[in-house]
């Protein structure tokens, strides 16, 4: 059976804390590596398009804005919301590991001092 200890907000479950910490760190990571894979993985190869256009001389391209494929933006979607888990899952991990520093309760063999 897993420990509790009276808390602030309630009781306290260590074991449940350190598979909620566990699995934030695993979930960030796993949508940084697939939101990487899908920005950085070649995309499908155009079936359309000019080749052999001459341009025009008198003219000077400048792209209006950058345009995203819809996956490359869910990539970069994966990306953000895995780094925002993981930064979440490191706080989860520092406040509960301040917490367990605040509970600790002084060795019984040690002298009062």
């Amino acid at each position: 059976m897993s420990e509790t200890h009276a808390g602030h907000g309630g009781l306290f479950n260590p074991e449940l804390s350190r598979r909620v910490s566990v699995s934030m760190v695993v979930l960030g990571a796993v949508a940084v590596v697939i939101g990487l894979v899908l920005l950085l993985a070649p995309g499908d190869q155009a079936s359309f398009g000019w080749f052999a256009y001459a341009p025009l001389s008198n003219t000077t391209f400048s792209p209006i804005r950058l345009q995203l494929s819809p996956r490359s933006q869910i990539g970069i979607a994966m990306f953000v919301v895995g780094l925002a888990v993981l930064a979440f899952g490191a706080g989860w991990m520092l406040g509960q590991r301040q917490a367990a520093s605040q509970r600790r309760l002084p060795d019984p063999g040690s002298s009062g001092n």
